[in-house]
C-alpha cells in the first residue's frame, strides 16, 4: 500500500477511535478509575452450567478502583474478549468496540497511603459482558468504590480466558440444564443458576479476603470489615438480591431491573424469607395497558388482567415488606426506556441518535445517583443523598416514582 494510503488509513483509524472515547458518558467521581482482571477457580463448587462431571467454577473478574491520580498509561480495552461475540454481536458494532477505551488505566497502582476503599459485587444481565457496564462500575469507582465485575461463563457467548480458553456457547449435549419441559422447571432452572450467579459472588469475596491480605497491589487496601455490596442487572439483578439471603457480608443487594415473575430476588430459603439486608429494586417503568386487541390474542378480559398486575403487585409489596432492613422500589418513568439502557449497548449498538442520547444520558445519571448513595448508606453509613433521593422524587427527577418499604435508615 501507497505510503500516502497507509497515513489517510492511520488518520481515519484515529479519528474513529477519538469518537468511539466519546460514545459512554465519563465517570463523575474525583478519582481517576484503574482496572485489573483476574482469573479464579473455584476448586470447591462444581460448574453447574455444563454436564461434564469434572469442571469446577471459573470466573474471570475485572476489577475497578480509584487509581493514583499521578497515574500515567494506556486506558483499558473496553472489551478485552470483544472477537468472541461473533454472533449475538454484528461484526460492525464489534469493530466499533475494539476500537473503543474504557476510562480506567489499565494495572494502574492505587493512590499512596493506606486509605481502605468499600467493596461493591457486580453481575451482568443475561448474555452480557461485565465490562458492557462502564458507565455505572467506573462512576462507582471514581467515587471511592472497589467494584468487582464478574464475567459468568457461558452467560455471554465468549468469556476468554489468559490462557486462551473460550468458555461459551454449549451444545445442547454439553449443557448442565436441559431445555425445560414445563413451566415448573423452567422455574426450577431459573432459580438454580440464580443461586449458582449468588454463589459466584461469594466466592468473589472470598477472592478479595485472599487478595486483601497476599497482593502487593491491592493488600489492606479493601474495607471489607463493614462489608460488601452486591449489584447486578437482569438476571444479574436477581442474583444480587438473592445473595442478600445467602451471605451475611452482603449489607445492601440492588436489583437494576430484574423481574423474574412475582420475584425481584429469588426464594432460596423459602417464600416467606426476604433476607434481613436491605434492598433497592430499580425497574424501568410498567408497560401500558394492553389493548382489547392484544387482550383477545393472549385470552383474557381487561378485569382478569388487572386482577392479575394487582397480584403482582401485592406479591411484591408482601416480599420487599419483610425484609428486615427496609426496601425501596424506584421506577424510572421516562418515556420510551427500555430494559437494555441500564447497560452501555445503547451508546454502541449503532442505533443511538441525537434525540434518544438525553434520555438515556438521564438514565444512566438516575441510575448512577440511586446505586450510589443506596450504598453510600448501607456500607458506609452515610444516608443523606438517599432520603433526599427517596424523599423528593420529583423535579428535576420527574421521571421517578419511589416506593417505600420499612425503615432503612436510622430515625435521627
Amino acid at each position: 500500500m501507497p505510503p500516502i494510503r497507509l497515513a489517510l488509513l492511520g488518520l481515519v483509524l484515529l479519528q474513529a477511535a477519538a469518537v468511539a472515547d466519546e460514545l459512554l458518558p465519563a465517570p463523575t467521581g474525583p478519582h481517576k478509575p484503574g482496572r485489573t482482571s483476574f482469573h479464579w477457580q473455584d476448586d470447591a463448587r462444581d460448574e453447574l452450567e455444563t454436564a461434564a462431571p469434572l469442571d469446577k467454577r471459573e470466573l474471570m473478574v475485572h476489577l475497578y478502583y480509584p487509581a493514583d491520580p499521578a497515574a500515567t498509561g494506556e486506558r483499558a480495552p473496553y472489551v478485552p474478549d470483544a472477537d468472541e461475540m461473533q454472533g449475538p454481536w454484528k461484526p460492525d458494532q464489534i469493530e466499533r468496540i475494539k476500537s473503543m477505551r474504557a476510562h480506567s488505566l489499565e494495572n494502574a497502582a492505587l493512590p499512596t497511603g493506606n486509605e481502605k476503599y468499600p467493596v461493591v459485587i457486580f453481575a451482568p444481565g443475561g448474555g452480557m459482558k461485565g465490562t458492557t457496564y462502564n458507565t455505572l462500575v467506573e462512576d462507582l469507582a471514581s467515587h471511592g468504590w472497589i467494584v468487582a465485575a464478574i464475567d459468568p461463563p457461558y452467560n455471554a457467548r465468549g468469556v476468554r480466558l489468559p490462557d486462551g480458553r473460550v468458555l461459551g456457547k454449549l451444545t445442547p449435549e454439553e449443557r448442565g440444564w436441559p431445555e425445560p419441559k414445563s413451566p415448573e422447571e423452567f422455574r426450577r432452572f431459573y432459580r438454580e443458576r440464580i443461586e449458582h450467579w449468588s454463589r459466584d459472588m461469594s466466592f468473589v469475596i472470598d477472592q478479595l479476603t485472599v487478595l486483601n491480605k497476599n497482593d502487593s497491589r491491592f493488600a489492606g487496601r479493601l474495607d471489607l470489615a463493614r462489608g460488601v455490596g452486591a449489584v447486578g442487572h437482569s438476571r444479574g439483578g436477581q442474583a444480587a438480591g438473592t445473595v442478600r439471603i445467602l451471605d451475611e457480608r452482603i449489607r445492601g443487594g440492588v436489583n437494576i431491573d430484574g423481574v423474574a415473575e412475582v420475584y425481584g430476588f429469588q426464594p432460596v430459603k423459602g417464600e416467606e424469607e426476604s433476607g434481613r439486608a436491605p434492598f433497592l429494586w430499580i425497574q424501568k417503568s410498567l408497560p401500558p395497558p394492553p389493548t382489547e386487541e392484544q387482550l383477545q390474542r393472549i385470552g383474557r378480559t381487561r378485569a382478569e388482567y388487572e386482577a392479575e398486575i394487582a397480584r403482582i403487585l401485592g406479591v411484591w409489596d408482601k416480599k420487599l415488606g419483610a425484609i428486615e432492613g427496609g426496601a425501596l422500589r424506584v421506577y424510572l418513568d421516562r418515556p420510551g426506556i427500555e430494559h437494555i439502557d441500564f447497560s452501555d449497548e445503547p451508546f454502541w449498538d449503532g442505533r443511538m441518535t441525537d434525540e434518544k442520547r438525553p434520555g438515556n444520558l438521564q438514565t444512566v445519571a438516575d441510575m448512577r445517583a440511586w446505586v450510589r448513595a443506596f450504598f453510600d448508606g448501607t456500607i458506609r453509613g452515610e444516608w443523606e443523598e438517599l432520603k433526599k433521593l427517596a424523599a423528593e422524587p420529583g423535579s428535576p427527577r420527574e421521571h421517578v416514582t419511589v416506593y417505600t418499604f420499612g425503615q432503612m435508615w436510622p430515625s435521627q
